[in-house]
């Protein structure tokens, strides 16, 4: 490896190739990946930099404040994560179940917790994501991470120190962000299927309390997430998209030439920390509970209504559609709404009193196309028309039984409401002819066998 480097891109491209090397190193990993006990521990330890005693293991000769150590640390969680929570078959059924037994999802509510947190004012080292509203505290950062340790010392001292700060904060701070997104995406995961699992996310405690300065509290898995989705309010999806680079210098551009690198990051783990709430969310009242006291409907609710089309009565999407970055995003905003309304009362009501915020609903569920189809064609069929979800009937129900909704439900939502009724007749009577089938199944066979004795 070469002992001086350009300046700029090309920099940042080595710093790169720099780190992808030392994870390469076999010997610095003695984790047995059959353990998965020992594999959660290591994924929720502290960050080295985090660490102020000086005879911790790895503290020695500036490593545990070195920023070329701190990433590639921080790219070992990432490959940890991947390799055992990487997917929705590691997460799912007995090996989920495993996990969480193994302290998995503690071990991960820890580190998106760390990297959310505002730094320790007792430690000028301490890794978070890039802010985003203070553009100056990426300065501040790579000033206080000026120190690297004797293995990397000699890429500072080759180099303008200027520039390979700037270079080696940007990887970092891009580091922490894929590090966010990734272990988001394994809670998203870990919570689908498994009521435990799910449970376990309100049952977590901080390692320390933590106060953000708009005075929301962190006091478990359920408050961790929250912040998360606090992080961009304010900011419209394109706001997000078109965030600058972590160092304040000139906007790195994705492939698409249109948004940022930075950008594209912060979008992806955003819509995983949505997963992660919309599939903690189902089914499990106290979770829901616990979201809604923390302020997450009006989050959600300000993002789906500010960053949507606009919401019309006549069929007409309120959507994003398919080549907007943000899509996938919005479906899961409003599907984490119909869960929360499902199990909490007081969302339903209060989603009810909204009309812009049921049209983005009704058109999540995917219903009312074909509501409006039916119409057109004057057929009564219910054919193509999902099942009602428990979450988006309380809302419909509130908006009609308790007077939320100004002026009261138009067509689209009162044929939602008729359909529903008349599809659970249709179920309800298929019901009844199946057991009457049964029943007289039943009584032939009957028959049959006594016919049979009395000629025996």
């Amino acid at each position: 490896m070469e002992n001086s480097f350009s300046t700029g891109d090309h920099l940042h491209q080595i710093l790169s190739q720099l780190i992808d090397d030392e994870l390469c190193d076999a010997s610095a990993s003695s984790i047995d990946a059959a353990d998965l006990k020992s594999v959660a521990h290591h994924i929720g330890l502290p960050f080295h930099c985090d660490t102020l005693v000086d005879d911790v293991e790895d503290t020695r000769n500036g490593v545990s404040k070195c920023i070329i150590c701190s990433t590639v640390a921080l790219r070992r969680r990432i490959n940890l994560i991947k390799s055992h929570m990487g997917s929705m078959a590691l997460c799912r059924g007995a090996r989920g179940e495993s996990l969480r037994e193994a302290g998995a999802i503690d071990s991960v509510l820890s580190i998106v917790w760390r990297l959310i947190s505002s730094s320790n004012e007792d430690n000028i080292y301490s890794i978070t994501l890039p802010s985003i509203q203070n553009a100056q505290s990426s300065k501040a950062s790579y000033n206080a991470f000026d120190v690297c340790c004797e293995r990397h010392s000699h890429l500072r001292e080759n180099n303008n120190h200027l520039d390979f700060n700037r270079a080696a904060i940007k990887e970092l701070h891009s580091t922490a962000i894929d590090l966010a997104s990734v272990a988001l995406g394994s809670l998203r995961d870990l919570a689908c299927g498994s009521a435990l699992n799910r449970a376990a996310f309100l049952s977590w405690e901080p390692p320390a309390s933590q106060t953000f300065n708009n005075g929301m509290v962190i006091e478990n898995g359920v408050h961790v997430l929250v912040t998360y989705i606090q992080r961009y309010d304010g900011l419209s999806w394109e706001d997000i998209l078109y965030l600058d680079d972590y160092t304040n210098t000139a906007r790195e551009k994705d492939a698409t030439g249109i948004y940022t690198a930075r950008g594209r990051k912060e979008i992806r783990m955003l819509t995983n920390a949505l997963g992660a709430i919309r599939n903690s969310s189902h089914s499990t009242a106290d979770v829901c509970q616990s979201f809604y006291t923390h302020g997450l409907v009006d989050l959600l609710m300000w993002r789906l209504v500010h960053n949507a089309s606009t919401a019309n009565s006549n069929g007409g999407s309120v959507l994003p559609d398919a080549s907007k970055p943000w899509r996938e995003a919005c479906f899961r905003t409003a599907g984490s709404l119909i869960n929360l309304a499902e199990k909490c009362p007081d969302v339903a009501i209060k989603l009810a009193s909204n009309r812009n915020i049921i049209y983005v609903l009704l058109e999540t569920w995917g219903g009312t196309n074909a509501i409006t189809v039916n119409n057109e064609r004057n057929k009564k069929s219910l054919r193509g028309l999902p099942l009602l979800h428990l979450g988006l009937a309380a809302v419909l129900n509130a908006a009609a039984e308790n007077n939320a909704l100004e002026g009261g439900l138009d067509n689209i939502m009162i044929q939602v409401l008729e359909k529903e009724k008349e599809r659970k007749k249709v179920a309800q009577r298929r019901e009844e002819e199946r057991k009457l089938r049964m029943k007289k199944a039943t009584l032939t066979t009957d028959t049959d066998r006594s016919e049979c004795r009395s000629i025996l």
